[in-house]
């Protein structure tokens, strides 16, 4: 028994490739959901956008075209438009977005008022499209190419491109002011945390290789770079922080202030490099600091030259 019709009342568009659709209103022909028989719904290029099962439906201004399919129980809501290869299923909800595929969005994932520009290319795999999964919360946010967000990952404000990967806990919290930055290869799991401050240059841009896992913090105008690492209860404050090229903050290390880290530099333990107005520290050369190690602008290594 089909659950909705498509109307007389119909739209016309042209696709972003620019191509002329038309759009027609659905109907409901039943009860089911949330949804009275006779409601109006949203519009859709054809019945192959909505499926006949489920509790699945499109509030009046949503628009489906393009390939964007919309299955189980899942919700579109506001002003959003779905278009290209696009998966939306299960119990998902999506509200004042625009997503052009291909993507998959499932589980009980939420998306509200946010922009997912997907295409393929960026991995290895060449059929890996951009993923959306679980819990998952995204607010405020963009996501491009092949970016995977699952488990129960918040993201408010972010900036997420390429390959990166948010999972677990994970919670990337943007504001008004800055966004957070996540590119390439970089993968934010379990409980981490990554925060923008209040300034305007107080963004944490994460890029490369880059693995933030644990319980770690990144918080402000942080820079991570190339392969690094931070584990445990690692903790870093911007004022810049800049680390690059193979370098670690695991247990209870933390940095704040001006500091710059390079070529294959280990913090352990509860070491610390901290610096207070304009003071810098720039560590470049293999270094492992260990145990209560307290590193200022007062030790004797050469300033980070603007």
């Amino acid at each position: 028994m089909k659950k909705y019709q498509l109307s007389d009342h119909c739209r016309k568009l042209i696709s972003p490739q620019g191509e002329n659709i038309t759009l027609y209103q659905i109907c409901a022909l039943a009860d089911f959901g949330s949804v009275c028989k006779g409601q109006l719904g949203g519009w859709v290029e054809g019945p192959d956008c909505l499926s006949q099962q489920g509790s699945a439906w499109l509030e009046e201004q949503v628009e489906v075209f393009g390939g964007a399919q919309v299955s189980g129980d899942a919700q579109i809501l506001g002003l959003s438009r779905l278009t290209g290869r696009l998966h939306v299923t299960d119990s998902a909800q999506v509200k004042d977005c625009q997503i052009d595929g291909p993507a998959d969005i499932s589980g009980e994932a939420r998306l509200f008022d946010s922009r997912i520009i997907a295409c393929m290319g960026f991995t290895a795999d060449p059929d890996q499209a951009l993923t959306i999964s679980g819990n998952a919360h995204i607010r405020r946010s963009l996501l491009a190419h092949q970016v995977c967000v699952c488990d129960h990952a918040y993201i408010d404000f972010g900036f997420l491109q390429h390959r990166a990967c948010v999972s677990g806990y994970a919670i990337i919290q943007g504001n008004d002011n800055c966004n957070v930055w996540l590119c390439d290869n970089t993968c934010v799991s379990d409980h981490a945390r990554i925060i923008a401050g209040q300034d305007t240059d107080s963004i944490p841009v994460l890029r490369g290789h880059v693995r933030v896992a644990d319980y770690a913090v990144v918080e402000g105008n942080c820079v991570l770079s190339g392969s690094v690492t931070l584990l445990d209860y690692a903790n870093l404050h911007g004022g810049p922080v800049v680390l690059c090229d193979n370098v670690t903050v695991r247990g209870h290390g933390r940095i704040a202030g001006n500091v710059r880290l390079e070529n294959a530099t280990e913090l352990r333990d509860n070491a610390c490099i901290e610096t207070w107005d304009n003071e810098t520290v720039l560590l470049r050369d293999s270094r492992i600091l260990t145990g209560n190690q307290h590193i200022t602008r007062a030790s004797p290594f050469l300033p980070f030259e603007r």
